[in-house]
């Protein structure tokens, strides 16, 4: 019975090493890696992984390892991993994600995620002879059964509240602000419910010859949200919202809007790509501090909105556009035209190039006060001044040479 026992062991032992190499395809080469990972602590990865060859160049890579990172409803966040084979692990793709609280520190969440990386990179030495040079282990790490995990008592509800002040003070100038604000939602993958309000004072004192001028800034807001998945691509919403602000002449602005959700690709994939098209309708009631230059002290106004949002993350770069029109029902003419960009391409193995844009096309400022701005106005900024569009936008180049091998730590001084 015994020496059955040896040979099945035997037999089988041999099988296995006989199947190995045809099943694994075991590459002889150590494969390099492109960490793509903006929210990585590179120089702990390095320390942590010293054996595993990093390179600066993505196309010099074998394997291009691609984090993005979404928010949570738990105000933490939601990381994405995309394993990407290249040359001769090419289609050789593994995906992962984990989610950190919003309590994490840096710390945590630096592990957290070299957690991640660890993981994906052993899919790869597994296919390579080097594993046999690997040790291997695996545990809870709270040493804890299946069945001692608990369900959220909280039911996914998340609370927060803000307060904080901020006081500056000079011979001829002094200012400070008082600010607080609190949110409270729930988001799962059927529904999300958001209430946030904030609440903020800002004052600026000036002193000239003896003359005090002073800006003061009041804002009060507070907004509803309540999101409804109608499955894989459409989304529908109902949302209310409160402001007061004398920026903007507005002291009692209420309004409540429905709108429509169409993602082209699945909401699952809004890590890597997503196409969305929104339609919103609502009204709108404003009461101003001053009379308008249409000679309204308030009114009730309806408009409809229409937006178009396309983002995509892949190895060469990322991309960002953002258009959004909309108009008053009553009156055409009162419209606004958004449009926003964001780009980051690379153009060659070294050279990358970033550009950022904002253009707006303004003509629904209804709530601009009657009569010219004076002098301290403009220059304090007090109110919001007359405008047809609003322009902004930033650009630059990103350069980078020298070894392809990033795997020293050096950090003195």
């Amino acid at each position: 019975m015994k020496k059955k026992i040896i040979n099945s062991t035997l037999l089988i032992f041999a099988i296995s090493i006989y199947t190995l190499p045809q099943n694994l395809n075991i590459i002889s080469e150590m494969p390099d890696f492109y960490l793509d990972c903006s929210e990585c602590d590179f120089t702990f990865v390095r320390q942590e992984l010293p054996f595993v060859s990093f390179v600066r160049d993505p196309q010099l890579a074998d394997v291009h390892i691609l984090v993005t990172d979404v928010s949570t409803g738990s105000g933490g966040e939601k990381y994405f991993f995309n394993f990407i084979g290249m040359n001769s692990f090419k289609e050789k793709n593994f995906d992962y994600t984990i989610t950190t609280k919003q309590s994490d520190t840096d710390d945590e969440v630096r592990n957290a995620l070299l957690k991640v990386i660890k993981t994906g990179i052993l899919q790869y030495y597994s296919l390579t002879s080097f594993l046999e040079n690997l040790n291997i282990e695996i545990n809870e790490k709270e040493n804890r059964k299946a069945d001692e995990i608990v369900t959220d008592r909280w039911k996914n509800w998340i609370f927060r509240i803000d307060a904080g002040s901020e006081f500056q003070k000079e011979k001829s100038q002094n200012e400070y602000s008082v600010m607080s604000g609190f949110r409270v939602q729930k988001i799962t993958e059927d529904w999300k419910i958001r209430i946030e309000g904030e609440y903020e004072v800002n004052r600026e004192n000036y002193y000239d010859d003896g003359e005090k001028i002073t800006d003061k800034q009041d804002t009060k807001s507070i907004s509803v949200d309540y999101v409804k998945s109608l499955g894989s691509k459409w989304s529908a919403g109902i949302f209310g919202e409160y402001l007061s602000r004398n920026y903007l002449n507005i002291q009692n602005s209420s309004g409540v809007s429905a709108g429509m959700e169409y993602n082209i690709f699945p909401w699952a994939e809004c890590n890597r790509r997503i196409f969305a098209i929104r339609y919103m309708i609502g009204a709108d009631y404003n009461d101003y501090y001053e009379k308008t230059i249409y000679d309204k002290m308030q009114e009730t106004f309806f408009s409809h909105a229409l937006e178009v949002n396309i983002e995509i993350i892949q190895p060469w770069g990322e991309i960002t556009l953002d258009l959004e029109g909309r108009h008053h029902f009553n009156n055409f003419s009162r419209n606004r035209l958004a449009f926003e960009s964001d780009f980051s391409i690379r153009l060659t193995k070294n050279l990358s190039v970033f550009f950022e844009s904002q253009v707006q096309a303004v003509h629904d400022q209804i709530y601009l006060p009657k009569g010219d701005a004076s002098l301290e106005d403009i220059l304090l900024r007090r109110r919001k001044l007359e405008t047809t569009y609003e322009i902004g936008g930033r650009t630059g180049l990103r350069f980078t040479f020298g070894s392809i091998y990033n795997n020293i730590v050096n950090e003195r001084f």
